[in-house]
């Protein structure tokens, strides 16, 4: 089912809501969404498409929202590897710099590399839990595992240490993701790259992060 929204949402669970209608998740892919489904469906969680509903859960104050936050550069990277994963071909544009000067006026191919601030929009009494991709997961899975049973729910997964679904499971993936770190240790594509997600970094700043 296909959300009649402006930005690329995902069709499969944009948004989901505890059965008491008091916490809600909203979904940023590339940022353990397959893994925060599970656990939430899991715990009786229910995912809804409707965009009037979406709207309405994202505005509602008495409804605690949680999101997973990435570094904005990390999750680009990880997020252009998934969505050209099926296409090798992508690897002979990648040194090309008119190809990287179209990524710099508009970085976002679908919902693995819309901007993470355009997820959560409108939303009000939100905070996030930080998805560290350059160290041990743990720190992820304690933090969220903690959030879980602060909202009254089961988690079993603190102990847990490997990432969920890595670049290592696909090989076009992994290449796209390997040569696209080899070009940003250039600093001046870094830093274009960078200053394209100026208002996710500031996501990062705004927003309450949670407190295990």
């Amino acid at each position: 089912m296909s959300v009649d929204v402006d930005y690329f949402c995902p069709s499969a669970y944009p948004v989901m809501i505890d059965p008491s209608l008091c916490y809600a998740w909203i979904d940023i892919p590339k940022c353990a969404s397959s893994f925060v489904q599970k656990v939430l469906y899991d715990n009786n969680w229910r995912a809804t498409c409707d965009p009037v509903l979406m709207d309405g859960i994202k505005r509602a104050s008495s409804v605690k929202k949680i999101i997973i936050l990435r570094d904005p550069v990390e999750r680009w990277i990880s997020g252009f590897s998934e969505c050209w994963s099926y296409y090798e071909p992508i690897l002979s544009l990648l040194d090309n710099k008119l190809f990287w000067q179209t990524v710099y006026k508009n970085p976002v191919f679908d919902d693995h590399t819309e901007f993470q601030h355009r997820f959560v929009r409108n939303a009000v009494n939100v905070e996030y839990i930080y998805l560290n991709s350059n160290s041990s997961a743990e720190k992820f899975y304690t933090d969220f595992a903690a959030w879980i049973r602060k909202s009254g729910y089961t988690a079993d997964f603190d102990k847990w240490k490997e990432p969920v679904n890595p670049s290592t499971n696909n090989k076009t993936k992994l290449d796209i993701n390997s040569r696209l770190r080899l070009l940003l240790k250039d600093k001046n594509w870094y830093a274009n790259l960078k200053n394209i997600h100026t208002k996710d970094f500031k996501l990062l700043e705004d927003l309450p992060k949670f407190k295990a």
